[in-house]
């Protein structure tokens, strides 16, 4: 009888405990800090899942020329990434001032639970360069056509990034002025504006701040519509005619009529009209009227009103 317990099959292969080299890591000045960052692989080499990962490895410094990663991790500075190393996103930052003004060569490697170690990863190359200011007094302006956004640096130029909502920041794009007038905002919406100063866009060594503090706004419509014009009259029998060019702000509600009476008050003439025409039928003939027209939006902000306009009832 056999037994009902124990592998039935081939042997395997005692597992290798090799993690599969990092393909991915990226490594830039970020302030006054050399930042990498890489993808913790799962798998060792042999395809089998790898756990209890000993220690990840990050070395810094200049190449040799030509580039031997032996004679180059030999004389480079060694850090060792805090774990438990575990697979997925890994970013890591030092300071970098004992390279400024340095190109250095940046690798990472693993090494397994028993002591085995990876290959190396890619090798990035970061020229180190004195660091970049960070933007200061950064401040988000309500405005009708967007968000404008100020802040004070010293460059030479400048990214912005936007998160809508507490969500992630995205950059917005980058530009050489201290300013930048954000668009595609809406009213409602809560939006929060960091800038880091960067590089020129054809610099070969890419440098950037680290961001600055974060201005946050909740633009509110407070902007009324432009003031009516283009206002005709015209008299007949029994009314008064009325018609305008048309508002093309999206969030027009209407307008109000306002009306005097042989040069006394203006008084409002009943609701919101929706279109740009209106007729008066409420004239006595030889009386003078003037007629001022205001557009409303659907906050309920109020333009101020147009120039009068003039009719004699017939």
């Amino acid at each position: 009888m056999l037994a009902a317990c124990g592998y039935v099959g081939p042997p395997r292969p005692p597992a290798l405990n090799v993690l599969a080299s990092i393909n991915d890591l990226a490594a830039g000045e970020y302030g006054p800090n050399i930042v990498v960052r890489f993808t913790l692989p799962s798998l060792a080499t042999d395809g089998l899942e790898l756990k209890n990962l000993k220690s990840v490895e990050l070395f810094i410094g200049p190449g040799p020329d030509p580039f031997s990663a032996e004679k180059w991790a030999a004389a480079a500075k060694k850090f060792e990434i805090p774990g438990p190393p575990k697979p997925g996103p890994v970013t890591y930052q030092t300071p970098a001032t004992e390279w400024i003004g340095k190109p250095v060569v940046v690798g990472v490697r693993t090494i397994g639970p028993t002591g085995k170690i990876s290959g190396w990863s890619n090798f990035p190359v970061v020229a180190v360069g004195t660091p970049l200011a960070r933007p200061t007094d950064v401040k988000a302006e309500n405005l009708a056509r967007g968000v404008g956004i100020t802040w004070h640096g010293s460059g030479p130029r400048y990214r912005l990034l936007r998160g809508v909502d507490n969500g992630p920041l995205v950059s917005l794009g980058e530009t050489n002025e201290p300013n930048w007038l954000d668009e595609g905002t809406m009213f409602g919406t809560q939006y929060t504006y960091r800038v880091l100063a960067v590089k020129p866009p054809q610099a070969n060594d890419p440098q950037q701040s680290e961001a600055s503090e974060a201005a946050t706004i909740v633009p509110t419509d407070i902007f009324p519509p432009a003031v009516p014009s283009g206002i005709t009259t015209s008299a007949g029998t029994n009314s008064i005619d009325l018609a305008w060019a048309r508002n093309t702000e999206p969030d027009l509600q209407g307008y109000y009529i306002y009306r005097s009476v042989d040069g006394g008050p203006f008084e409002r003439l009943g609701d919101l009209v929706t279109t740009p025409v209106y007729t008066d039928t409420r004239i006595e003939s030889g009386k003078r009227y003037r007629y001022a027209i205001s557009a409303v939006d659907t906050s309920g902000n109020e333009s101020q009103r147009s120039e009068p306009v003039e009719a004699v009832a017939p």
